[in-house]
């Protein structure tokens, strides 16, 4: 949506969105962000499942937070492009003005202030599309100042007023991305982007109920491959095909799940996959570290310790722990934000209805374990410690399922409980990293895809190194500034 609309801002350029759900702006499932979690495992919901048997939701459905990465993670960004490409802005810099372009923030208001609500202006857009905000609703029981001062006492991390300036290593209460002009609804990126202007602009159309099938192609077997259009279909089974010629070029927002299927399907990937599926490889991008695999693992391994010693001064976020106060219960949701387990996404059927195979390998990195058993842990430690303890009479999860010690739980106990019952929180990215080809990349710092002409890839899979934040308010910065790439080379 956010490409579509600033593309649209000119007259001149025509914008057809092929869009896969249905509009559901009016449907509270949808606006209503403390009903959210009511449209999981519906139709509004892609739902793959997973090669582990978990599942992974992919739809605007989330609970709005708006939080940022740390600055040295955007920075990291522009070292893994061509040296030539580092003036392109793929930093914390450049990013920073785009994720403020996207936003008009509202400041806490009294209400909101007495209930522990702060920000700093500086930090924040105050004339883009996505509103955000502190909710109405926002709790304001002792126990929202019990969770801050509890975790500024045992760990010594700093409580901040805000941590949407490039250091989230800290205690905040967070923005959510809401319209309080209209209640408090989810402010989307069809409200944001598309409703001021659905009426006015005749030089953008959407197409919803639809899913494209596949990239088509006028010079195949070429390089560099132009696209001449997708094809597409109505988003039940159909056998139907339909055809949209594309004048300029191609862009493919699909996420970080369908995206990678939509470029296989169409030829883009590694021909081991597409070749015993029928499908003629266009352009052979293996995704891996490219030819240079076992030379790059060799180095990470190597530089382990390193690393470890120089995250020990950065202070990276490795974790995220939200408090939560539901009826009578205290609790803590709590992830892994910077893991080192890489999964995949392969088709393994010529058929676009048919979801892609997902290989997530949850925890096939020993370390990603240990650090999910030392955050459970701290949990335990945070809800047992003054002065959150003293509105808890006990824990009832996990209970006598890791039963206390001096360690606060054996290793094996917690490993034991995480395993049977983790789910992922459902921010996959780096399935067409932005980064270079010698590494696996699949799309250059102009966000084209490598020996096409005309291809270009917006959305999470493009984003090259996992971050310590939510993925939207920095997904609407990397469409803020694709669009404007895109404008510049037209």
């Amino acid at each position: 949506m956010t490409v579509a609309s600033r593309l649209s801002e000119d007259p001149d350029i025509t914008v057809l969105l092929i869009e896969a759900g249905e509009d559901d702006r009016t449907n509270p499932e949808i606006y209503d962000i403390y009903e959210y979690s009511q449209a999981f495992d519906t139709s509004m919901n892609w739902a793959w499942p997973t090669k582990e048997g978990k599942t992974i939701n992919g739809s605007s459905i989330n609970g709005a937070h708006w939080t940022r990465g740390l600055n040295a993670q955007y920075d990291a960004w522009s070292t893994l492009l061509e040296d030539d490409e580092a003036s392109v802005g793929w930093n914390w810099d450049g990013m920073f003005e785009y994720m403020k372009k996207a936003e008009t923030f509202s400041a806490p208001n009294s209400q909101q202030a007495a209930k522990g609500a702060q920000s700093i202006a500086s930090y924040h857009g105050t004339s883009g599309p996505v509103q955000v905000t502190y909710p109405d609703l926002m709790y304001g029981g002792p126990q929202q100042s019990a969770f801050v001062n509890t975790i500024v006492n045992l760990t010594g991390i700093s409580h901040f007023k805000d941590l949407n300036g490039g250091t989230p290593n800290c205690v905040s209460i967070t923005p959510l991305s809401l319209d309080w002009h209209r209640d408090d609804h989810r402010s989307s990126s069809v409200e944001a982007y598309l409703t001021p202007v659905e009426t006015e602009r005749t030089n953008w159309v959407t197409l919803a109920r639809h899913i494209v099938t596949k990239i088509q192609w006028s010079n195949p077997g070429s390089v560099p491959l132009k696209a001449s259009g997708v094809e597409y279909a109505y988003w039940t089974n159909s056998t139907t095909r339909y055809t949209a010629h594309a004048r300029r070029e191609v862009i493919v927002a699909a996420g970080a799940i369908q995206t990678p299927a939509i470029l296989q399907l169409s030829g883009i990937g590694d021909s081991a996959v597409l070749g015993p599926l029928g499908i003629t490889t266009q352009i052979d991008l293996k995704t891996l570290f490219g030819s240079q695999a076992s030379t790059k693992v060799a180095q990470i391994q190597g530089n382990l310790s390193n690393w470890a010693a120089s995250q020990a001064v950065r202070f990276s976020p490795f974790l995220r722990f939200f408090a939560k106060y539901v009826s009578s219960d205290i609790g803590i949701d709590l992830w892994g934000l910077l893991v080192w387990s890489r999964g995949n996404v392969e088709i393994h059927s010529t058929d676009p209805f048919t979801y892609p195979n997902i290989q997530v390998n949850y925890f096939s990195v020993p370390m990603d374990l240990d650090i999910q058993v030392a955050a459970t842990r701290l949990a335990r430690r945070i809800i047992s410690s003054p002065p959150l303890s003293s509105l808890s009479t006990g824990e009832t999860i996990p209970g006598s399922a890791v039963p206390d010690n001096s360690q606060r739980g054996t290793d094996a106990a917690w490993q034991k409980w995480i395993k049977n019952g983790f789910a992922s929180v459902h921010h996959p990215i780096g399935t067409a990293a932005m980064m270079r080809r010698d590494l696996g990349g699949v799309v250059d710092a102009q966000l084209t895809i490598y020996d096409t002409a005309n291809v270009r890839v917006v959305d999470a899979s493009v984003v090259p190194l996992q971050l310590s934040a939510h993925l939207s308010s920095t997904l609407y910065g990397v469409a803020e500034k694709a669009a404007d790439l895109i404008k510049a080379a037209q």
